[in-house]
Parts: C-alpha cells; structure tokens; sequence
C-alpha cells in the first residue's frame, strides 16, 4: 500500500511538470530575467515612412495632423509649417539616389528612444543617405503604447554641434556646447549599417569613438542629447581609417 502511494505521489509530480512544460511553452523568454520591452523603434519608423510619403506628394494639410501638440503650437497654423515642410521636401529629394551615379543607400533609422508607459514613448529616427554619407534630417516621434497608427511627429530637434575627426581606427568626437555625459551615439557606415561604438574619454568636450571590427571609409557620426526633458540631435561626417 505505502508503496502504491509513493508511485502515485510520483506520477502527479510528472505530471505536474508536464503541465507545466505545456503550458509555458511558446511563451517569449526574457534575456535578462525582466519582463519584455515593448517594441517602439518599428512603429516610429513606419510612422516616418508615411510622413515622407506626405511631403513628397506635397500634403501639407495631412503632414500638419501627424504633427505633436508641442509642433503644432510652434508653428500655429499649417500657413506658419509650410516653411519647414518646404525645407524637408527639398532635402528629401536632394537625397534620392543619382541615377547616373552610384548606387546610394538611403532610409529611415531609428537610433534611440526613451519608454514610457504612462505617456507616448519618444523615438529619435534620422533620414540618411550615403554617397556621400551624410544625415539628411531628423525626426522626433511620439509612439503611444498599444495604439499602432497614432504616432505622432515633431519634424524640428533642437541642434546639437558636434565636430567629428578620423583618430587611426576610431573617430574622435568633440560637443563644443553639449554634455558628453548625457549623448549617446550611433554611427552610419557607407553601406547604411549602424554601429553602436565603444568609447574613450579623452577630454571633458571629447570622446573617442571605437570598433571592436573597425570600420573603414566615411561614415556619419549622429550624437543624440538627452538633458532632462530636452533632445538635441547633431551629426557630423568623417572618414575612418
């Protein structure tokens, strides 16, 4: 009988875990042991994307209600946006690749945002092109959690100076009016793929920016500021190497 029940004791114990097996499989693991981040990077890029396709078909009216409230405010009124939305139209086409040149790459990229929960979480994405490899524009966009398609965009970041030269197999990067402290940076190769560098403290105004693979070539450098709640977005072009 005692052992009857130590055998039955066992199965429910299998079973048990077995249910358990079951039951969490197909759940997302957390890398890190933390609950999972929502995913905003994609909705502001698709939010950008669409913006874009406004200028270029010149639809100020529809541009100006994808606008933040704090845009809006700026501008007034679609007459007082006009100026600025004429000024990325330009830049935008002035970015499309030569037909009779090489091949350039261009599109949209997210290189940082700040999540929130409670309010919309904020995007940086930048509009870039290579041949030669510059930052076109940048935009800040607003993405509200759980609601796809209500992205909001303020197409006007406050600038941040930055000085970038090539330093061997790095690149050293100056903020004459920043604070290292508080930038992070993202550097774009003449390919279009972003980097995340390694950095060195040289002076209190200077870093320097390295590859664990290093790069070769031009590249952007694009430094984005975050100071309370203020962002300040700077780019500057270099070769490496």
């Amino acid at each position: 009988m005692r052992r009857m029940i130590i055998v039955g004791v066992v199965l429910a114990v299998v079973v048990s875990a077995l249910t358990i097996a079951v039951t969490t499989t197909g759940r997302p693991k957390p890398a890190c042991g933390c609950s999972i981040e929502p995913n905003v990077r994609d909705p502001a890029h698709d939010a950008a994307v669409r913006f874009e396709a406004l200028v270029r078909r010149g639809d100020v009216s529809s541009a100006w209600e994808m606008l933040t409230d704090g845009a809006r405010s700026r501008y007034v009124d679609v007459a007082g946006f006009q100026t600025i939305f004429d000024r990325l139209g330009k830049a935008l086409r002035e970015a499309d690749p030569n037909p009779g040149g090489d091949r350039a790459a261009t599109g949209w990229l997210a290189v940082d945002d700040r999540l929130h929960y409670n309010t919309p979480s904020e995007v940086v994405v930048v509009r870039y092109s290579t041949g030669p490899t510059r930052l076109v524009w940048p935009l800040l966009i607003l993405v509200p959690l759980g609601h796809v398609g209500d992205e909001r965009i303020d197409p006007e970041l406050p600038t941040l100076r930055l000085t970038a030269l090539s330093d061997g197999d790095g690149l050293r990067v100056e903020l004459p009016d920043g604070d290292l402290r508080s930038t992070s940076f993202v550097v774009i190769d003449s390919a279009g793929q972003d980097t995340l560098p390694s950095r060195e403290h040289v002076t209190e105004d200077v870093d320097r920016l390295t590859w664990s693979a290093p790069l070769r070539g031009p590249v952007v450098a694009i430094a984005i500021e975050k100071s309370g709640t203020a962002l300040r977005v700077g780019a500057a072009a270099a070769i490496v190497g």
